[in-house]
């Protein structure tokens, strides 16, 4: 969303939930560590601030958390099903909402290995599977190898690693994609919170993850061969 859109949506809000038609508003995002949204009258002028996590929000989060910050303002009773709507939202998109700080990995993480290329098969995977939308996190092989975490994606640091167990010339090209593809899931379908619980493998992720080309064959092959790498 851009400034000119909160801007327009910010001044409808306003003058519907107070019923003045010639109320000044000013409306922006802003740099902020966390969604902390700022809301004053100052002089005549209601200033609204909205945390920059939000911008690429849909507009009915927009719309509900400004309606919640102007009733606030005015002392108003807030539905709580604006809250309702504007938390879900947030608890469900928390990896994408906070600011991700700089992390700075170990030097050892290589993401091109003695028989696979770790950021080729992203690329491909990416413009099959994702349409391209897919930011590229740091990726890389394991320091060790690992027989019980296959591979991993850490949102704090931006991080994909697989096991270096599957950079072997005798693992299929299609195994070492699918590890891949399914910790690519984990960035495009965020955790979700049911009943106060996290889901990280949510209904949605685990019918994408079989829509993986040979999937069946990927398991057997791993639950087969993993203590032979």
């Amino acid at each position: 969303m851009t400034e000119a859109d909160l801007q327009k949506i910010s001044t409808e809000l306003v003058q519907e939930l107070t019923g003045k038609k010639k109320v000044q508003v000013s409306a922006c995002f802003y740099k902020s560590k966390a969604l902390n949204h700022k809301i004053k009258l100052d002089r005549g002028t209601i200033h609204i601030r909205i945390a920059e996590g939000l911008q690429h929000a849909p507009e009915t989060i927009i719309r509900a958390l400004i309606k919640i910050l102007v009733l606030k303002l005015h002392r108003y009773k807030v539905d709580r099903s604006l809250y309702k709507v504007y938390r879900d939202y947030v608890d469900n998109h928390s990896q994408l909402l906070s600011p991700k700080k700089v992390y700075q990995p170990s030097k050892s993480y290589q993401a091109e290995g003695k028989v696979f290329n770790l950021n080729a098969l992203f690329d491909q995977l990416n413009e099959e599977f994702f349409q391209n939308k897919l930011q590229k996190p740091l990726l890389g092989w394991s320091l060790r190898k690992s027989y019980h975490r296959l591979a991993f994606y850490s949102a704090k640091k931006n991080l994909l690693v697989v096991s270096r167990i599957f950079d072997a010339k005798k693992v299929p090209q299609e195994v070492v994609k699918f590890l891949l593809y399914h910790e690519m899931l984990h960035i495009a379908i965020p955790v979700v919170k049911v009943n106060g619980r996290r889901r990280i493998h949510p209904p949605a992720f685990k019918q994408r993850e079989k829509q993986f080309p040979q999937y069946e064959a990927v398991q057997k092959w791993i639950e087969k061969n993993i203590n032979r790498l």
